[in-house]
């Protein structure tokens, strides 16, 4: 159940973010052809690339969470037994779980604070660029117990628990 949902979380996280990547490179290219051909800069076009980035940031953080993309050492950890290597699998996702609660909560608190302040050129509320803090940590999260699960249910080297 848990694998199902994140995979169905990780598919729209995708589309989501390959929509504002596309987002993103219009308003850009938009902006260039206004600025050098007709002369005239749209005013809100950084704030909203610089906006786009940051929630592409966060999504596309945590489908490369969800496909084991980030950097690791799998050097040091290929070296270990496997009763180690388990181990060490599970104190990083513990490791992590915790990282992404605590940066979760302080995310949605700094969202839920700038709700009322608006951005100077779209007039957006704040709190909706600050929103992709706990929104990748909550993808990320869910990833982080699946993982977990697998991990405990039925490790892959046959040891364990």
């Amino acid at each position: 159940m848990l694998t199902r949902l994140g995979n169905l979380m990780n598919r729209t996280a995708e589309v989501v973010c390959s929509g504002m990547v596309l987002t993103m490179t219009l308003v850009v290219a938009t902006q260039v052809i206004c600025r050098y051909l007709l002369g005239a800069s749209l005013t809100w076009s950084e704030e909203a690339s610089r906006y786009l980035m940051i929630w592409i940031t966060f999504l596309g953080g945590s489908t490369a969470f969800k496909r084991g993309m980030h950097t690791g050492f799998d050097a040091v950890v290929r070296a270990l037994s496997p009763e180690a290597r388990w181990a060490a699998r599970l104190v990083t996702l513990l490791a992590i779980v915790t990282f992404l609660v605590i940066v979760g909560l302080k995310g949605m608190e700094l969202a839920l604070f700038n709700m009322a302040q608006r951005s100077p050129a779209m007039r957006l509320p704040m709190g909706t660029v600050y929103l992709a803090i706990p929104t990748g940590c909550l993808l990320m999260l869910v990833y982080a117990a699946d993982q977990l699960v697998h991990l405990v249910r039925k490790p892959s080297d046959g040891r364990g628990p």
